[in-house]
């Protein structure tokens, strides 16, 4: 039997990258997907050739999780698993970024994933079971970790949704709930954001394009950039059954970085 059979997951920021990558490793596991982002352009067809549902969500907004939350709970009754993976950076030094840039990547990275937390946990704790837990998990990113210089706001705020997974795990265990919450630290993984981060050097003059590439595949022990499936099926064994006894926890799929 197929690893998420009869699971109902919801994935933000599933209009490309890792959040679609995810969705359609579990749709090949078996789960039910409902497929969340603030950019529709295309996820309606992702949503059909998995067999999901589109929904728009723009992870900042209190009221658009509650919209959402209804219709999950008119759906479906119940949410198996949670993946919060949308995400926003922007590069360049702190002294030339606005408050407006620091505040729409905190609101993105940290206080998204809190909102949404939030709204859906009755429907997580109608799902989760001690023999069979709910799963959030939080993609947060090897910058949580190490800190990068012209990244300070994506950092940080990624290093706090990593620290989320850590307190709400604990929170929600104490109170009785069955549902596990973990992290996962992405490192340099190849997808559309990476490909604006290098954009982001080169516009602001920190480096040629090239320089950034190969600097990033030298972050690796391995020599390597990630792929998309690298993340997908760490976030696959997370939500599964497997790991029903992993929970405050981060998995770290970065190629050796953070080892180095």
């Amino acid at each position: 039997m197929a690893r998420l059979t009869n699971k109902i997951a919801l994935v933000t920021g599933a209009a490309g990258g890792i959040g679609q990558g995810i969705a359609r490793a579990m749709a090949a596991e078996g789960a039910t997907l409902i497929l969340a982002d603030i950019k529709l352009e295309g996820l309606q067809s992702v949503a059909q050739e998995i067999g999901g549902e589109a929904v728009p969500l723009d992870v900042t907004s209190e009221q658009a999780w509650s919209d959402v939350a209804r219709q999950i709970e008119e759906r479906h009754r119940r949410l198996d698993i949670l993946i919060n993976n949308a995400g926003l950076v922007v590069v360049k030094p702190l002294e030339k970024m606005s408050a407006q840039e620091i505040r729409l990547q905190f609101a993105v990275n940290l206080e998204g994933p809190l909102l949404g937390c939030k709204a859906l946990l009755p429907l997580l704790r109608s799902a989760g079971s001690p023999e069979a837990p709910a799963s959030v998990i939080n993609i947060a990113s090897v910058a949580g970790l190490i800190g990068l210089g012209d990244e300070v706001a994506y950092s940080v705020s990624k290093a706090g949704v990593g620290h989320m997974a850590r307190a709400l795990a604990v929170e929600w265990a104490q109170h009785g709930f069955s549902i596990r919450v973990n992290a996962i630290f992405p490192g340099c993984i190849r997808t559309s954001m990476l490909e604006a981060a290098v954009e982001g050097f080169v516009r602001e003059g920190i480096m040629p394009a090239e320089t950034a590439w190969q600097g990033m595949r030298d972050y690796s022990v391995l020599g390597q950039i990630g792929e998309v499936s690298d993340i997908a099926m760490g976030a696959v064994y997370l939500a599964s059954d497997e790991a029903k006894f992993v929970t405050g926890t981060s998995l770290v799929i970065d190629g050796g970085w953070v080892a180095k």
